[in-house]
C-alpha cells in the first residue's frame, strides 16, 4: 500500500523469497487437509467438498452457478480497470502484482474518533435513524476497541452480545477514510445483530454468505455518500479504493475458488508438491485476472498466505465473499428504487438469515439469486465505477 513504487516492489520480492523457505511443509499441510475432507465427504455420502459446503450453507448449486456465470462474463470489466491503472503507474503489459494496492489520486483527510462518529452518524441518518442511533450508541458506550497496540490482533472484528442487546467491535483505527469505512463495516454487523436480538437463540446464526450482508451494504452506502461530496482527485482515490476491494472480492476470490476446486480434485489422484501448487495457482490467476495482470509478476504462492484453505471443517471459504459483496450491491440498487419502504423489509430480511435457506431469504426482498440476471445487475454497478475511473 506504500506510495513509494520501490517499496512495493521490494516488499513483493521479499515476500516471495520468504514463502520459498516454507513452501514444502505448507504443501504437505494443504494436501493432508484436503485429503481428509475428501475422505469425510466419501464417508458422509457427498460427491464433493463443494456439495458438502453448499449443503451446510443451505444454498443451492444453481445459485452458485448463476453467480459464477455472471462473474465470468464481467471479468473483462475488471481487466479494463487493472490495465488502466497499470498505464497510470507507467506499466505497458498490465498491472504487476505488487501494484494491485498502489494508491491513486489524493485522499489526505484524517479523521479523529469524534469526527469519524459524526461523519458516520450524519451519513447513515440518511438511511435510517435506527442505524445512526446504533452507531452513536456504540461510540458513546465504549463498544469499540479502536487503536492498535502491542499484542493486539490486526484487522477488525465484530462479536455479538445479543443477550445484553449490544455488540463488541475490535479495530486498528489509523484515522484514514479506509479506517472509517472499516468502522461502518463492523457497525453493519452490529446492526445485523440488533435485528436478531428478539429471534430465538438457535435461529441467530447466519451462513457465511449472508453474514456479510449488512456490513457490506454499509460500505456501499458510505462509499456512495463520500463520492457525492468529493472533488476529482479525491474521487479518483475513493473509486480506486473501492475497485481494489471489488477486484479482491470478485476476481481474486474467483481465483481462490478455482485453485481450491483444482486441489480437491487433483489430490484424489496424487500428492501435490509445492511446484504443482504454484502452477495451479498461476493458472487460476491467468483464468481470473487474465491480461489485467503482468504475467511476469503474478503471485505463485497465494496458496501459502491465505489461511482460508487450511481448515478441515470449513471448505470453500472464498465464494461467500463474492456472494455477500454482490448481494449487498443488489440490495443497494433496490434501496435506491424503493427509498424508505426498503428499510422495514431489509430489517425483516436480516432477522430471517438464521432460519431460512439463502434462496428463501433473498426471495423476501423479491430477489431470485438462482438466475444470473440479479448478479449481472450488481456487476453493472461495478462496471459504471470502472468507466468513471477510466474517465477521471
Amino acid at each position: 500500500y506504500s506510495a513509494d513504487a520501490k517499496v512495493r516492489k521490494n516488499a513483493y520480492e521479499a515476500e516471495l523469497k520468504a514463502y520459498e523457505k516454507i513452501a514444502d511443509s505448507v504443501a504437505f499441510s494443504l494436501n493432508n487437509i484436503k485429503m481428509q475432507v475428501n475422505t469425510l465427504c466419501e464417508k458422509r455420502g457427498y460427491e464433493s467438498a463443494l456439495e458438502m459446503t453448499l449443503d451446510h450453507s443451505d444454498m443451492k448449486k444453481e445459485t452458485l452457478d448463476a453467480m459464477l456465470t455472471a462473474i465470468k462474463e464481467y471479468l473483462p470489466v475488471f481487466r479494463k480497470y487493472l490495465k488502466k491503472k497499470g498505464e497510470l503507474l507507467g506499466h505497458k503489459n498490465g498491472l504487476p502484482w505488487y501494484d494491485l494496492f498502489a494508491p491513486v489520486g489524493k485522499a489526505e483527510k484524517s479523521y479523529s474518533i469524534d469526527e469519524a462518529k459524526d461523519y458516520l452518524v450524519k451519513c447513515f441518518s440518511g438511511f435510517t435513524p435506527g442505524m445512526a442511533s446504533l452507531m452513536a450508541e456504540a461510540f458513546d458506550n465504549s463498544w469499540i476497541d479502536f487503536y492498535p497496540r502491542k499484542g493486539k490482533e490486526g484487522g477488525a472484528f465484530c462479536a455479538d452480545a445479543n443477550f445484553i442487546r449490544q455488540s463488541r467491535i475490535l479495530t486498528n483505527y489509523d484515522g484514514t477514510f479506509g479506517a472509517v469505512d472499516t468502522l461502518a463495516h463492523e457497525l453493519g454487523h452490529a446492526y445485523h445483530n440488533r435485528q436478531l436480538e428478539d429471534v430465538a437463540v438457535l435461529n441467530q446464526g447466519a451462513p457465511m454468505q449472508l453474514a456479510e450482508t449488512a456490513s457490506t451494504f454499509n460500505e456501499v452506502f458510505l462509499g456512495k455518500y463520500a463520492l457525492a461530496q468529493a472533488g476529482d482527485e479525491e474521487k479518483l482515490s475513493l473509486i480506486d479504493s473501492d475497485l481494489k476491494e471489488q477486484t479482491q472480492c470478485i476476481v481474486d476470490i474467483y481465483s481462490r475458488f478455482l485453485i481450491e476446486s483444482a486441489v480437491f480434485e487433483q489430490s484424489k489422484e496424487r500428492f501435490l508438491m509445492a511446484d504443482d501448487l504454484k502452477e495451479i495457482m498461476l493458472d487460476a490467476q491467468r483464468q481470473s485476472y487474465g491480461d489485467g495482470l503482468d504475467e511476469s509478476t503474478m503471485h505463485p504462492y497465494m496458496w501459502v498466505c491465505k489461511g482460508h484453505y487450511y481448515s478441515s471443517g470449513l471448505s470453500y471459504y472464498n465464494f461467500p465473499y463474492a456472494f455477500g459483496n454482490l448481494f449487498a450491491l443488489g440490495l443497494y440498487s433496490l434501496y435506491k428504487k424503493e427509498g424508505e419502504a426498503f428499510v422495514p423489509k431489509y430489517n425483516k430480511m436480516l432477522a430471517s438469515t438464521g432460519c431460512h435457506s439463502i434462496e428463501e431469504v433473498a426471495a423476501t426482498m423479491g430477489i431470485d439469486v438462482t438466475k444470473p440476471d440479479f448478479w449481472r445487475s450488481s456487476l453493472k454497478l461495478i462496471e459504471a465505477e470502472v468507466e468513471e475511473f477510466c474517465a477521471l
